[in-house]
């Protein structure tokens, strides 16, 4: 599976809204089914609520929300099938990565210490795929008091590209955030107060909570969107983006397009989507 990046202007509107208040109150941690144990003909893909499954080889138990990286996860669609699946690291020194762990060199968040935020590739996947610079999107780490604003989105249509989930076995210590045959998942990164928490006011579901630098946490929170135009808003980037493809000399074939933007002045999103590629063409 090859990777195709490229940085589109199609932000779209997301409904739900966290603030962040006084944290007054004790950590609970809740133990997370182990997927090993659950058939998956018996999950239920609701629209409004949210179920995150655990799998792990050595069987261990897992709590919520995960203080500890490297945090793995991936969407589980209605059909089985997996989105790419993703991680996030920390580095020790306050910054945050999030990355494809599904293609070697395949995007990059960076979520450095001094503020500045980018999505990137390496040199190498850069000019496999024609691209003139390997950086994508670059912006600050939001700034706020009360409404929390995501400093990174990751959205997960339910058409998205991906894998079939079994065999089980390929996979270890991973979190499955089950999805909808209709709406998005998104799974958000907010970097706020380590004094204060979340609140929202649907269903969500707190992946991991993890300590970034001195007085500041990072939080990844799951939730589920309607579509909306989502699919009309991509499809109107597809003529930016079909002339570079051509560029490329690329042959007739499946591909993961990955679409990049902006969702506010310092708030990014990415997208990935198949897509099936066909030469334009020789005229004579």
């Amino acid at each position: 599976m090859l990777f195709l990046i490229r940085s589109v202007n199609c932000a779209f509107a997301l409904r739900v809204r966290f603030q962040q208040e006084p944290d007054c109150s004790k950590r609970k941690h809740t133990a997370l089914p182990k997927l090993n144990d659950l058939d998956l003909d018996k999950i239920c893909f609701e629209s409004d609520s949210m179920q995150v499954l655990s799998l792990s080889r050595n069987d261990r138990k897992v709590e919520f929300p995960l203080t500890q990286a490297p945090i793995n996860f991936a969407v589980l669609r209605s059909d089985g099938s997996l989105s790419n699946r993703w991680g996030v690291k920390l580095s020790g020194k306050g910054d945050a990565y999030v990355y494809c762990r599904d293609v070697q060199g395949a995007e990059k968040v960076s979520l450095h210490a001094s503020g500045r935020q980018h999505i990137s590739i390496t040199s190498e996947l850069a000019a496999r795929i024609g691209s003139h610079s390997r950086f994508g999107p670059e912006w600050m780490e939001p700034e706020f008091e009360h409404e929390a604003i995501a400093t990174f989105r990751l959205v997960f249509p339910p058409w998205g590209g991906g894998m079939r989930a079994q065999p089980l076995k390929r996979f270890k210590d991973e979190l499955w955030v089950v999805g909808h045959r209709e709406n998005l998942v998104v799974v958000c990164f907010f970097i706020i107060d380590s004094a204060k928490r979340m609140r929202g006011r649907l269903p969500h579901f707190v992946l991991g909570q993890l300590p970034l630098r001195p007085g500041k946490t990072l939080h990844i929170i799951a939730w589920k969107e309607p579509q909306n135009d989502l699919m009309e808003r991509i499809r109107s980037v597809f003529p930016q983006v079909s002339p570079t493809l051509a560029e490329m000399k690329l042959r007739e074939d499946d591909y993961s397009l990955c679409l990049q933007g902006y969702q506010g002045p310092n708030s990014a999103f990415m997208v990935t989507i198949p897509v099936h590629y066909t030469p334009p063409s020789k005229t004579t």
